[in-house]
């Protein structure tokens, strides 16, 4: 039987664009490896479960506990700095690499009293380094914005080369990354994966290969996420207009934006008769509550509207996007799944990090979708305008835009066909697979 591990962008399934990443990764390998058993870091198996059926949980947690030099030192990192640190590292290194018996016995220690903690300890090892191969689904981590979460990757990805699992990439998207020490692991790490599936060329590509990555191990695909959308992609467009707005670090920190935004959006709607459509993709507790801030994007105009609390899953919210004939959308994911049914999209973006991933869109799809900044002064009078365009030409970006999402979908294909010459073939009949509605075959 073929054992994969995946790692996703999401480790408790509350952003609805990971699921939907994660989601078609899954079908995929199922159809490329049939024989295969799959496993998922999570830290929410039961949420695992309801997103995605058919899988089975791997502890996050104990990935990280063996995996990252904080865990064991605890408090001792915050005294060490510089060189002591990078001794201190690397001495560890050598003993869970050499003493794997010692160095999980000081992990026991160190966790002590944690429920079901020993036995994720004890297990963690052999299924990583006993696993067929390691794929990382699609995600936006390897960057500047997600430090913690980009050297958790990539020091998963050398785990696993070191104990000569393959390595595989997919749905990738990259940068920006000017964090010196976060670029030499990733110059030492990616040069092994036996595949980088990209989401975009604007600057993915040449980041990878200054970052020592064969050509012909890196494709371009676009996003996972556009299969998901595209099987639920209606026969026409819808008459809404669907919004998002996020408070976030990368994206907005305040209320200022979302307040000179409002009216122009409550405007636009009322001068057409057209609802607005919530669209949110985050729906953490703790961080990124999408539906609050859409709730509050709406007071005025749709009071009973809880902002699209109901919208958990990522075929609600694909369904939701497909009733509009304009989306307006600070989440990448809110474009790619109103992108990929032929919905016309305006983004909006301040920081690096998501302006690079709306002009990779724009790139991809053209004029049928528009990327505004957020700091501008005049943006009020720029999103008036460009929903207006967006509007009137909604039904003649309709095909361009459903032909790059399935151009895309075929490349997304074809990228996860290489992995049945990557992976090692075994004869175990019986296995679990993923299931993913409104995916064809």
């Amino acid at each position: 039987m073929t054992r994969v591990i995946v790692d996703p962008g999401t480790r408790n399934c509350r952003n609805m664009g990971d699921v939907a990443m994660l989601r078609v990764a899954l079908a995929r390998i199922g159809e490329v490896l049939p024989d295969s058993t799959i496993h998922v870091f999570t830290e929410d198996p039961a949420e695992l479960a309801r997103q995605c059926p058919g899988v089975h949980p791997l502890s996050h947690w104990a990935r990280e506990a063996w995996l990252d030099d904080r865990q064991l030192w605890g408090g001792l990192r915050r005294v060490l700095r510089g060189p002591a640190w990078r001794l201190a590292a690397r001495a560890q290194d050598r003993v869970r690499r050499h003493r794997p018996g010692l160095y999980r016995r000081a992990l026991d220690l160190r966790f002590l009293g944690r429920p079901g903690g020993a036995e994720e300890l004890a297990t963690f090892p052999d299924r990583l380094s006993g696993a067929d191969a390691l794929v990382f689904a699609g995600q936006g981590t390897l960057a500047d914005a997600a430090r913690d979460h980009a050297r958790s990757m990539l020091a998963t990805a050398a785990f696993a080369h070191a104990a000569g699992v393959p390595v595989v990439f997919f749905g990738q998207g990259i940068g920006p990354l000017s964090d010196a020490g976060l670029r030499r692991l990733a110059a030492a790490i990616l040069p092994h994966a036996r595949l980088v599936a990209l989401r975009e060329e604007r600057q993915g590509r040449a980041l990878v290969e200054a970052l020592g990555v064969r050509p012909d191990r890196i494709v371009m695909t676009g996003d996972d996420a556009v299969e998901l959308a595209a099987g639920l992609r209606p026969d026409h467009l819808g008459s809404g207009v669907g919004i998002h707005l996020r408070i976030a670090p990368e994206a907005l920190r305040d209320g200022t934006v979302p307040a000179r935004l409002r009216p122009v959006l409550h405007a636009f709607a009322r001068s057409r008769g057209v609802p607005l459509i919530p669209l949110p993709i985050s729906h953490h507790q703790v961080g990124a509550n999408d539906p609050r801030t859409i709730r509050w994007l709406l007071a005025g105009f749709d009071d009973a509207s809880d902002g699209g609390v109901a919208a958990d899953t990522p075929d609600e919210v694909i369904r939701a996007a497909g009733r509009c004939r304009v989306i307006v959308t600070g989440a990448y994911h809110a474009a790619v799944f109103s992108l990929a049914q032929g919905v016309s999209v305006i983004c909006l973006g301040r920081s690096a990090y998501y302006l690079d991933k709306f002009h990779g869109l724009r790139d991809q799809f053209g004029s049928g979708c528009q990327v505004l900044d957020l700091d501008d002064p005049a943006l009020a009078d720029m999103l008036s305008a460009a929903m207006e365009s967006a509007w009137e030409r909604a039904d003649a970006h309709r095909a361009g835009l459903i032909e790059t999402a399935d151009g895309q979908i075929a490349a997304g294909r074809a990228a996860y066909l290489r992995l049945e010459g990557i992976v090692p073939v075994r004869s175990a009949p019986e296995t679990t697979t993923a299931v993913l509605p409104g995916v064809q075959s």
